[in-house]
């Protein structure tokens, strides 16, 4: 019964790969968060109804508790 190391990666690749791990984890975050953004509806960018449109007074309480 020989005594093999616990690991096949020695320290400093076990650290290495980890710094690659998680600079890619922060590129695929960065993608997810401004994946589409462009597609986003920005502060003033609203459109605005025409004047003669009459704006519904009863706001929508559909699937909302009020309790």
């Amino acid at each position: 019964m020989g005594g093999g190391p616990l690991s096949v990666l020695g320290p400093d690749q076990i650290v290495t790969l980890t710094e690659i791990l998680v600079v890619l984890m922060g590129i695929a975050i960065a993608w997810a968060v401004y994946h589409g953004s462009d597609r986003a509806e920005l502060p003033g960018d609203a459109k605005v109804p025409p004047p003669e449109e009459i704006d519904d007074a009863t706001p929508d309480t559909r699937g909302r508790t009020l309790s």
